[in-house]
């Protein structure tokens, strides 16, 4: 997630806790830059660019646009790219376009030559994942041929053999993996939220926790294929005659096969984690561009390849080994990528290049681990002495009837499976050196961008908003752009559109804010959730029950309204289906042990099953039950993202008593008195009762004066935390959307706030994390006053921090129903900003 010019002060948090954790402090905001000028030389080996020859690092901006050159050296445009990955979708599988999709892996994961016309394009290199294993499985190979040269031919022992091949792996990716081995665990073992993760693995330097963990996985490597000892590779037996499958498929043995098995099915894992979870952008690293198009690619890893690829990883694991470990060794593999995938979901939204390449180095070890343990199992079971064993080997060599003896190693077949490899690779370079290769796809983009030229030539004047758009375009996607960056770029964007500048009001900053968070003209608002959270308040309670009374109605409507959320009869569940939104609801502090399951409305295991407490007498929730609250908003906001992939959610909540805790939470963060603060709430008529406005006052001048030390006027310090206030004066439903408003400012999604009590929300979230005022569109102005004090507060955190802040909410409607019904009734406001954004021409246009 990118990050906001910090303030002086939080510029020295920064500091201390960096200098704390030992990760280096950056204070210059293009210290991105400088280390993506510095990536090490194994990124290099994934291009086909070359380095300047007077740098041993790749120049600037090669990285980001591999894959993404057209002719004549010219950059492709954003749209150009989405465009073709688009057509990849619908393109029928030729094999032109598998052959090409293959060597496109070849050259993205190794640093062996491939034909000329052949580039890292992100669509078809996706397309290409199913050939990953099949890779590996190449590249595996050629390992346990120079392990077998080693200890057989050479009379190395097996330690040194096994450090021959994995030094000959290395050279062969370029420690592609390797690299992301270490930047991950610098990431996640320096980092202490996704932001800092993120931003450290984007750093090409390699940290204290890398170190440790290249060490470790190479001493382990080396350990396990010394363990596994010699290659014995068996194909068949004697009783193959038999016609019986089993005993005519494979039982080798040694490092040899092991290194095969295990190159292939680690990078099984890749295909399978792609498939299933998000594919996220390292936003802040060298490669953000190119990734950002890789997100879009994603869904060319279908089904059906993913499938094709774990069958082929069982057909050659079923060769070598049998179907009953290479059934082991599959669903092992399957069962390590589903945990690393869950992980990495959790701790950075998804997966990405470096934690992918981290799980493929681990999945090695679980591989040739589950072999080792295999192959000791096998020789305990069998009685035969090594005496025995050696003669049983001699036999076999001197065997005329027994044609699979003639794959058993010795020192002739050895060094002749050596030079045939080293003949092969040396076939394979003058080919890709003296071949080129063009697909059908290349030859239609050529004539496409030929024709494109020759336009251009007769037609000297550069359209204006393809400039306009292309430099905002840049800088939207740039990776070290800050909000405020691509907001004012949006902007000016925008000014150059046909019509009167600003004269879209609103909308303008909408669209404007959307392709911020982003990174793009074309913001995507068709998939939007509703999420809203339920709690009872203490202080709503009947003064009999220990409560204050403080609503007009009693605390089981709260119940009553979820109970028609459920049948699809409430306000929120008729304003979703209208505007095409999907509605969640969540009962995190309802009164009551019956729970909702099923449908649209659920209670979370962990909710407050005693609302909360009277905070006219004690504080509303401990520490505890605060923080439990929050982390279940950040997990439903996940949850109900992941399941609908929604880019936009509206907040909502259902509560009775929730207007006086809002009430009490912005009065308490705003230094201003209750008299300012308080409104009717939710009527019981038409007419406001003053008395009600008054009895509310009461009660949150009462609260604050216990809990805050506020005077007669009910006015409290200007230092109240945010932290206590929440926990003090809040509700649990208020306290989860706190929680789901940290979480989408962490994914940079854009929140819907619908009204006076998610303001109040918003009003705690943001004096907790001021990153948060980038995701907030206001949706409706409240008819409770406190709703201005709290924008007005909001307004001040944002100028504080450089981010730009809507002056008014969208609707003016007298809306007080709550239930996100305003945020709701805002969601075509939205898709109508997006749709400015990406749809409308420019005056030029117009005019010509």
């Amino acid at each position: 997630m990118a990050e906001e010019k910090p303030s002086k002060d939080s510029e020295t948090i920064r500091y201390s806790v960096c200098s704390e954790y030992n990760i280096p402090f950056d204070k210059d905001k293009n210290d991105d830059e400088k280390k993506a000028s510095t990536s090490s030389a194994s990124t290099s080996s994934t291009t086909s660019m070359t380095a300047s020859s007077s740098s041993s690092v790749l120049d600037k901006g090669v990285v980001e646009s591999r894959g993404m050159i057209g002719p004549n050296n010219t950059p492709k445009t954003r749209e150009e790219v989405t465009e073709e990955i688009q057509s990849f979708l619908d393109a029928p599988v030729t094999l032109e376009r598998e052959v090409r999709g293959f060597l496109s892996i070849v050259m993205f994961l190794t640093r062996l030559p491939v034909p000329k016309g052949i580039n890292i394009h992100p669509g078809v290199l996706m397309k290409g994942m199913v050939y990953l294993p099949t890779v590996g499985a190449v590249l595996g190979l050629m390992l346990a041929v120079v392990f077998d040269f080693g200890t057989v031919a050479l009379g190395l022992p097996p330690l040194v053999a096994a450090a021959m091949a994995t030094a000959t792996g290395w050279t062969l990716t370029g420690c592609f993996h390797e690299d992301g081995l270490c930047d991950s665990a610098d990431g996640i073992g320096g980092g202490w939220n996704r932001a800092q993760i993120l931003k450290i693995m984007t750093d090409s330097r390699v940290g204290t926790y890398g170190c440790a963990a290249m060490v470790l996985y190479t001493i382990t490597k080396l350990q396990l294929l010394a363990a596994l000892d010699m290659s014995y590779w068996k194909f068949g037996s004697d009783t193959c005659s038999s016609r019986t499958v089993r005993d005519c498929l494979g039982s080798c043995q040694g490092a040899g096969p092991a290194l095969i098995i295990s190159q292939m099915l680690a990078r099984l894992t890749s295909p399978y984690m792609i498939r299933r979870w998000d594919y996220i952008d390292d936003q802040d690293g060298p490669k953000s561009s190119f990734y950002a198009f890789m997100i879009q690619a994603k869904l060319l890893v279908t089904r059906p390849r993913v499938i094709i690829a774990v069958s082929y990883c069982f057909i050659v694991s079923t060769f070598l080994y049998g179907p009953y470990l290479a059934v082991v060794l599959i669903l092992a593999v399957l069962l390590f990528a589903h945990r690393a995938g869950k992980y990495g979901e959790r701790i950075l939204g998804g997966v990405m290049g470096d934690y992918l390449g981290a799980t493929i180095c681990l999945c090695e070890l679980l591989v040739l681990t589950v072999l080792l343990i295999g192959q000791n199992y096998q020789q305990q079971q069998s009685s035969s002495s090594l005496r025995e064993l050696v003669s049983q080997l001699h036999n076999m060599l001197t065997a005329d009837n027994d044609v699979t003896n003639l794959f058993v190693d010795n020192r002739f077949m050895a060094i002749a499976k050596f030079v045939v490899m080293c003949g092969a690779y040396w076939t394979w370079c003058w080919l890709a050196k003296n071949v080129a290769y063009q697909s059908p796809d290349d030859s239609r983009s050529d004539t496409k961008n030929n024709e494109t030229t020759e336009s251009k030539e007769t037609k000297p004047k550069e359209d204006a908003r393809s400039a306009v758009r292309s430099e905002a375009s840049r800088i939207l996607e740039r990776p070290t752009s800050t909000f405020r960056e691509r907001y004012d770029a949006t902007q000016t964007y925008l000014d150059a559109l046909a019509k009167p500048v600003g004269s879209l009001g609103l909308l303008e900053s909408w669209a404007a804010r959307l392709a911020a968070l982003q990174r793009t003209l074309e913001p995507t608002t068709d998939r939007v959730a509703c999420l809203i959270f339920a709690g009872d308040h203490g202080a709503a309670a009947a003064p009999a029950d220990g409560g204050e009374g403080c609503s007009l109605y009693p605390q089981a409507v709260t119940r009553s309204v979820l109970v028609g959320l459920q049948r699809g009869v409430a306000g929120a569940s008729v304003l979703s289906k209208a505007n095409d939104v999907t509605l969640r609801v969540v009962d995190v502090g309802v009164v009551g042990e019956d729970t909702f399951q099923g449908g649209n409305v659920i209670s979370s295991p962990s909710k407050l099953v005693d609302g909360t407490r009277n905070f006219c007498k004690e504080s509303a929730m401990s520490s505890e039950q605060c923080k439990q609250c929050i982390q279940i908003g950040k997990n439903y906001l996940k949850e109900v993202v992941a399941e609908t992939k929604s880019k936009v959610v509206v907040l909502g909540e259902v509560g009775i008593g929730n207007t006086t805790s809002s009430s009490a939470l912005i009065a308490a963060l705003t230094s201003r008195p209750p008299e300012q603060i308080c409104g009717g709430g939710a009527f019981a008529t038409r007419e406001l009762q003053e008395s009600a406005v008054a009895k509310k006052i009461s009660i949150v001048k009462k609260a604050l004066s216990l809990h805050f030390a506020a005077g007669n006027d009910g006015v409290c310090a200007d230092n109240v935390s945010a932290v206590d206030a929440i926990e003090k004066l809040g509700g649990a439903e208020i306290a989860s959307m706190v929680g789901a408003m940290l979480q989408a400012s962490e994914l940079d999604l854009a929140i819907l706030v619908d009204g006076f009590i998610v303001t109040a929300a918003a009003l705690v979230a943001v004096s907790m994390d001021p990153r948060v005022c980038r995701v907030l569109f206001f949706a409706s102005r409240s008819a409770e006053s406190g709703q201005g004090m709290a924008l007005e507060k909001i307004k001040a955190i944002s100028r504080a921090n450089d981010i730009p802040y809507d002056e008014t909410p969208a609707l003016s409607m007298g809306l007080r129903m709550g239930e996100a019904t305003a945020g709701l009734l805002a969601v075509n406001l939205l898709r109508s900003s997006a749709a400015v954004l990406s749809s409308m021409a420019t005056i030029q246009e117009i005019l010509s």
